[in-house]
């Protein structure tokens, strides 16, 4: 069979790390096995190689195409082979991991697990590793618990294959032991990170899982009250990372900020350099990505919104705007137009034109919003709550008090299934109206906004606006003018 030979090359090509040579074979690959009907199974694993391969260069939207199309296929064959229709719905289920479409992914990495249960299949490694990417879905969706079930079972199954100390188990350890972390139970995560740190061998700089466990490892401990060790687990990382001339200079930055914060303020006083301030991490990575990783679209993204972010704090509205800019855009490049995502980029944009009081451009993008919300999959009641509050700003601002205060009712509603931060935005606002209300001697609007916000806040608290957001840091205002940020 001509596609065994394609097959066989493609898979030496990605060994290889050939990345071209192997997405132009498995093409050819794909393309073979259409001409075979019984090929069921080769036809899924030529799919979800090369869909991996486009992945990796965020071509999401093609590799989801490629995806579909085969699995209308499978779905269609007589008889149809299960293991195969799991294959694609699992590779489906790792694009929408990558593209942060988390409530998509945990749907056809649930159907592609069920499937997979019922086949030959279920007692081999690919189980587990399915598992393991369903429980990172979990995780993004903020359901722990179930997360925890999911890693416990997928490392007993793999335990059940290769034995209790085989090597592989290090990143399913490793994995539990971070979500343990997470869930403040550093006791279990201590015990499952040692045995990770165990299986891996001596850290180095080429086992990138090494470092992550020592990371991970000396968070816990600090966490704990032990932070001597977490230090010295911190100073190992940083010389593994000095040691390899390669690795970014971020990294180093990063992990030289954690080390000195967690000797207290003194040492933080004393070693007053741009190695403690997050911006310049940020940028210097944003900066090493732009040159050395172009492929890293998706970090490059979210470095884009948190430089924005940490502008913002400090006042600078218009710096903050280009880097909001360029996130809208490469939204627009990974996800596509009707995305959830665009509807956060969007947000973004409303809010620093907001800020900048720039109420014409707020509102274009506003309207964008409200034309695409509700064609997205996914979109989570906060999302809902954040557009109303921005429609509700921008209704203050416009002096349209009585849509204004319409906006703010809307989103109490959404406020049980929201965070305490979309709570704090949603108190701001209603004593933003307050204020507008009582200049202009309106007592029974500022009376019932103030019935409102005692309900939400039972003491009727206000909350406190951030102090000295335009004082900047030296070495901030150093890095900008480095990278052309500010004159």
């Amino acid at each position: 069979m001509i596609w065994q030979q394609f097959q066989q090359a493609a898979e030496e090509a990605l060994a290889q790390g050939q990345l071209a040579d192997a997405e132009r074979l498995f093409r050819t690959f794909l393309e073979e096995c259409k001409k075979d009907e019984s090929a069921h199974a080769a036809h899924a694993n030529a799919a979800k190689g090369l869909a991996e391969l486009l992945s990796k260069r965020c071509a999401f939207t093609e590799a989801e195409a490629i995806l579909f199309g085969i699995l209308n296929s499978l779905e269609a064959a007589s008889p149809r082979d299960n293991l195969a229709v799991s294959t694609i719905l699992e590779a489906l289920g790792t694009v929408y991991l990558l593209r942060k479409e988390f409530y998509r992914a945990a749907i056809f990495l649930s159907r592609a697990a069920v499937l997979r249960k019922a086949t030959s299949e279920a007692k081999s490694a690919s189980m587990p590793n399915l598992l393991a990417k369903l429980a990172k879905a979990e995780v993004m969706l903020g359901n722990l618990e179930i997360a925890e079930t999911l890693m416990r079972r997928a490392l007993k199954k793999k335990e059940a294959i290769f034995g209790a100390e085989h090597p592989t188990h290090a990143e399913a350890l490793f994995d539990l032991g971070d979500l343990l972390k997470q869930m403040e139970r550093y006791n279990d995560a201590e015990v499952l990170l040692l045995r990770a740190l165990n299986l891996v061998g001596e850290p180095n700089s080429k086992n990138p899982l090494s470092i992550n466990i020592l990371e991970a490892l000396a968070e816990v401990y600090a966490q704990m009250g032990q932070t001597p060790a977490a230090i010295d687990l911190l100073t190992k990382a940083l010389s593994l990372f000095e040691q390899d001339k390669e690795k970014a200079p971020h990294e180093n930055l990063k992990l030289n900020a954690r080390i000195n914060k967690l000797k207290g303020p003194a040492s933080a006083a004393k070693d007053k350099s741009a190695q403690d301030d997050e911006l310049e991490i940020l940028m210097r990575e944003f900066e090493y990505i732009e040159e050395f990783d172009p492929r890293s679209s998706i970090r490059f993204w979210e470095l884009s919104q948190k430089i924005a972010d940490l502008l913002e704090e400090r006042s600078k509205y218009s710096d903050a705007l280009r880097f909001r800019k360029q996130e809208m855009d490469l939204t627009e490049r990974l996800f596509g137009y009707k995305h959830p995502e665009s509807v956060r980029s969007l947000s973004s944009m409303v809010r620093s034109n907001l800020m900048m009081d720039d109420l014409k451009e707020a509102g274009a993008y506003l309207q964008e919003i409200l034309d695409i919300q509700d064609l997205c999959f996914g979109i989570t009641p906060e999302d809902r709550l954040n557009t109303h509050l921005l429609l509700a700003e921008l209704a203050r601002k416009s002096n349209d008090l009585s849509s204004a205060e319409n906006w703010v009712y809307n989103s109490v509603n959404l406020l049980e299934v929201s965070s305490e931060k979309a709570k704090h935005r949603l108190v701001k606002e209603i004593q933003a109206q307050e204020k507008l209300h009582a200049e202009r001697g309106e007592t029974d609007c500022v009376k019932r906004l103030g019935e409102l916000k005692t309900s939400l806040m039972p003491h009727g608290n206000d909350v406190a606006e951030k102090k000295g957001n335009h004082v900047i840091d030296e070495n901030m205002d150093k890095v900008m003018r480095e990278h052309g940020i500010i004159p």
